[in-house]
C-alpha cells in the first residue's frame, strides 16, 4: 500500500507515480468523454473522434476539456494526497496578499513585448544541415498545432469565448500548474536538493510536452517565471493567475480579432515594434519582478533566499 509522505519515496519513484497517474486519468477521462460524444452526437461520430476524423470542432473541443482535466487536474490532487497527509499544504493552495495578484497582472502586461521578442528569435533559429529532416518534422508539427489552435479559437458568440477561455485558460492554468509547479518542480526539487535547478528543468519540460518547437524558447521563460513565483509567494495561486492571464489574453485578443473581421493568422504575426520597446519591457517586467520578490520577503512569504534545497516539505 502507498504510504503518505513524499519524503517516504525517492523522488524518482514519486516521478513515476506521477507520470502512473498522469496516464490513468488520461485514459479514464477519455473513456468518459467518449461517453459524453454517444450520449450528445452519437455513436458514428464517437467513432470518428476516436480515429480523428471528428466532423464537429465541438466534438473536439469536449475531448480536450476531458483529457486536460484528467490527464492534469485530477492527477495532482491524488498524488499530493498520496505524497502528503497534509494535501493542501503540499500544493500550497493557500491565500495571499492582494499586493500579490496585482503585481502579477503588471509583471504579465509588461513581459508581452519580451516574449514575442523571444518568440521571434526561436522561429529564426535554424539546425544543422544534417538534422534537416529533424527541422522539417519540426515545422510540419508546428504548422499542425497552429491549425489546431485556429480551429479551437474560431469564436462567434459570447457563449463560444466563455467554453474557450474554460477550455483554453482556466483547465489549462489550474491543471497545468498543480502538475508542474505543484507536483514536478517539487520531486526535482527534492532530487536535486536545489530550487532553481528545480525550476529550470520543471520549466523546459514544461515547454517540451506542449511539442511546439518554434515557441519552446518563451514558453520556457513563462515556465521559469511561474516557478519563480510560486516559491516566493508560496501560493500555488499566483502562478495558476499569471498562467491564466497569458492564456486568456490569447483568447480574448483571437475573439476580438473576429469581430472585427481580422484573420486569426495575425495571431502569428505582431505588428513590429521599435526595439526601444524591447528594452522597456525588459526593465519593466524585471523591477516589477524584484518589486514581487521584496514584496513576498516582506510578508514573510518568500523561501528566505535558501538555494541548497533545505527545508523542502
Amino acid at each position: 500500500m502507498l504510504q503518505p509522505a513524499s519524503t517516504q519515496r525517492h523522488p524518482f519513484v514519486s516521478l513515476l507515480l506521477l507520470l502512473l497517474l498522469m496516464f490513468a486519468g488520461a485514459v479514464v477521462f477519455m473513456l468518459i468523454a467518449f461517453i459524453a460524444v454517444i450520449a450528445i452526437y452519437g455513436m458514428k461520430e464517437m467513432v470518428n473522434a476516436s480515429t480523428g476524423m471528428a466532423s464537429s470542432i465541438e466534438i473536439i473541443k469536449l475531448l480536450q476539456l476531458f483529457i486536460s482535466t484528467g490527464m492534469f487536474v485530477v492527477p495532482a490532487l491524488f498524488f499530493a494526497r498520496l505524497e502528503s497527509t497534509d494535501w493542501i499544504s503540499y500544493l500550497k493552495l493557500k491565500g495571499f496578499p492582494l499586493i500579490l495578484l496585482l503585481l502579477t497582472f503588471l509583471i504579465m502586461l509588461s513581459s508581452g513585448p519580451m516574449l514575442e521578442l523571444s518568440a521571434e528569435l526561436n522561429k529564426s533559429m535554424k539546425l544543422p544541415a544534417f538534422l534537416k529532416g529533424l527541422e522539417e518534422w519540426m515545422l510540419g508539427k508546428e504548422l499542425e498545432m497552429a491549425e489546431m489552435t485556429k480551429q479551437l479559437l474560431k469564436m462567434n458568440t459570447m457563449g463560444v469565448l466563455a467554453f474557450n477561455i474554460l477550455m483554453l485558460a482556466i483547465i489549462p492554468a489550474l491543471g497545468e500548474e498543480l502538475i508542474f509547479r505543484g507536483c514536478l518542480q517539487k520531486i526535482f526539487a527534492r532530487w536535486t536538493g536545489n530550487k532553481h535547478i528545480a525550476i529550470w528543468v520543471t520549466a523546459i519540460v514544461f515547454s517540451a510536452i506542449h511539442v511546439q518547437f518554434y515557441g519552446f524558447l518563451p514558453r520556457m521563460l513563462l515556465g521559469a517565471l511561474f516557478g519563480y513565483l510560486l516559491i516566493w509567494s508560496e501560493t500555488i495561486w499566483i502562478p495558476i493567475l499569471a498562467h491564466f492571464l497569458n492564456n486568456a489574453v490569447a483568447v480574448m485578443t483571437a475573439y476580438v480579432y473576429q469581430r472585427q473581421g481580422i484573420s486569426l493568422d495575425k495571431l502569428d504575426q505582431p505588428d513590429p515594434v521599435a526595439f526601444y520597446v524591447y528594452i522597456l519591457s525588459f526593465i519593466a517586467c524585471s523591477g516589477l519582478i524584484w518589486i514581487f520578490y521584496t514584496t513576498s520577503l516582506k510578508y514573510g512569504l518568500s523561501f528566505s533566499r535558501r538555494t541548497d534545497g533545505s527545508g523542502l516539505d
